[in-house]
């Protein structure tokens, strides 16, 4: 017998009659009957409001930390600071005690609280919150205090609170973890008085960067991010230039020290000059920009119609070449008032390529060109566009091969020039030997050449500055700094 007979052998099942289907919906209702009796079923419940202004019947303002500040006293401070740190079983802070004691009035904020070096657990956190919530400050130093996680997270979510700071710095605290960055980033982000934030040498992952951002992005106070050396090469700057597309309050950009490349780094960096105009001062130093990305660079810079003032590409390996794309640029830029390009070996070619771009802008009051490997040849470039300037205030020549035809150029061209106000050059000319005291006496020349040319003017130009010579030792690091201050005796 095949299988299939074998199925249709059995015997066929009929389908239920109507009397049965009948019988058991009469006893699924007896059922739910049943169950209804034993279980009350509720009424319906319906919401109603007032109308009109009878809907808010009362309101309560928020609480105010700083009500009962005004009448403690800093011996009361310190008392319940110490009481503090007895319950939490923890040593009071002697430097901060000391600092406290020299505190005369406390009803407006300290200039700085200084705890850089000083091991800050979760309990030594928790015990500040009673300076922090009597005391305000404007500079919090906690540079390389050790903060763990929940030390981190504990003391930023204090100090947005009880608005602490005006200026934060944090840097060198590699263990803050991921609460750490997200306190970090509501600090940013709520605080109004927080205008000015530092975290160098603290490495920022994927992760931790995209709590900066977020932070960033919806923040109207901070002015300062100081970021360098922060590991930021690649998706950390990405994340960072995209809310800084958003962000329009941030004037000072500090990314020193991140291992910037040329491949996709200074593409980020372009996207952020041509979308960002608020930003003043970019600090770039020490990074692998190279010519290619200075082209970049270049790009974004065309979009800066007004915005950046200072722009810093110390030690970024530039040549003549990169120099091209930014004598393009240059007679453009009407904002740009600080160019430090040291520490790159431009070359005299470079310098000559840059001349003609430096006469033609009208807006650059301070160029820096320290150890660029320009001998005489680029010195009297400089010379002649010194002499074009009407407005160039600083020049830094050091650490380059500089000898008598040039110094003689540059005395020459302060005898033109009347706004020129600070010229820092070598005391020694890299690569002397018995050259010294020649050098010296062409360097007191240039000296006397300089204080005969600004006798006969009647006003001294820029902040009432009378012109001077700065003349350094050849063996001291030349400082790629960033704001150059004008020194010179006051009229």
């Amino acid at each position: 017998m095949s299988a299939t007979e074998k199925v249709y052998t059995g015997a066929l099942q009929m389908p239920a009659s109507s009397d049965d289907v009948d019988a058991k919906d009469d006893c699924t209702v007896q059922q739910a009957t049943s169950l209804n009796s034993r279980w009350k079923i509720k009424p319906t419940k319906h919401v109603s409001f007032p109308l009109g202004e009878e809907i808010v019947s009362g309101s309560a303002e928020p609480r105010n930390p700083w009500e009962a500040s005004a009448s403690v006293t800093v011996e009361e401070i310190i008392t319940s600071y110490k009481l503090t740190c007895k319950k939490l079983g923890v040593q009071p802070i002697h430097k901060m005690l000391t600092q406290l004691e020299e505190i005369t009035e406390a009803h407006h904020r300290i200039k700085c609280l200084d705890l850089k070096g000083i091991k800050l657990d979760y309990e030594s956190c928790e015990a500040l919150e009673e300076i922090f919530k009597r005391i305000q400050f404007e500079l919090i130093n906690l540079e390389w205090t050790k903060l763990d996680e929940d030390g981190a997270s504990a003391l930023f979510d204090i100090m947005k609170y009880y608005d602490s700071a005006v200026h934060l710095s944090i840097s060198f605290n590699k263990r803050i973890g991921s609460r750490g960055w997200m306190a970090a980033a509501q600090l940013i982000r709520k605080s109004s008085s927080l205008q000015e934030f530092e975290a160098s040498g603290i490495p920022l992952t994927e992760h931790t960067a995209c709590f900066v951002a977020q932070g960033l992005r919806f923040n109207s106070h901070l002015r300062v991010l100081r970021l360098d050396n922060a590991s930021l090469s690649g998706r950390p700057l990405m994340l960072l230039v995209s809310a800084l597309n958003m962000n329009q309050m941030l004037q000072e950009l500090y990314l020193a020290d991140n291992n910037l490349n040329s491949v996709q780094d200074s593409m980020y960096l372009r996207e952020m000059l041509e979308s960002n105009c608020t930003i003043r001062l970019l600090d770039l130093k020490n990074n692998c920009i190279f010519n290619t990305g200075l082209e970049d660079i270049c790009k974004g810079l065309r979009r800066q119609k007004q915005g950046l003032k200072t722009l810093i590409l110390w030690n970024n390996k530039l040549t003549h070449k990169g120099m091209s794309h930014l004598a393009a640029i240059l007679p453009n830029l009407t904002c740009l008032e600080t160019l430090n390009l040291g520490h790159n070996p431009l070359s005299n070619e470079g310098i000559h390529r840059l001349k003609e771009a430096l006469i033609g802008n009208r807006s650059v009051l301070r160029l820096g060109l320290a150890s660029t490997a320009i001998t005489c040849e680029g010195a009297i470039a400089t010379a002649e566009f010194i002499v074009e300037s009407a407005g160039i205030l600083r020049l830094d020549l050091r650490r380059n091969r500089i000898r008598t035809g040039g110094l003689m150029a540059l005395s020459l061209a302060l005898r033109l020039n009347r706004s020129l106000v600070r010229l820092d050059l070598d005391k020694e000319p890299m690569g002397a030997t018995n050259l010294v005291t020649v050098h010296l006496c062409e360097a007191n020349w240039i000296i006397f050449m300089l204080e005969e040319s600004i006798m006969d003017r009647t006003i001294c130009y820029r902040e009432g500055l009378s012109a001077s010579i700065f003349l350094t030792c050849t063996h001291t690091i030349c400082s790629p700094s960033v704001h150059w201050k004008i020194k010179g005796n006051k009229k």
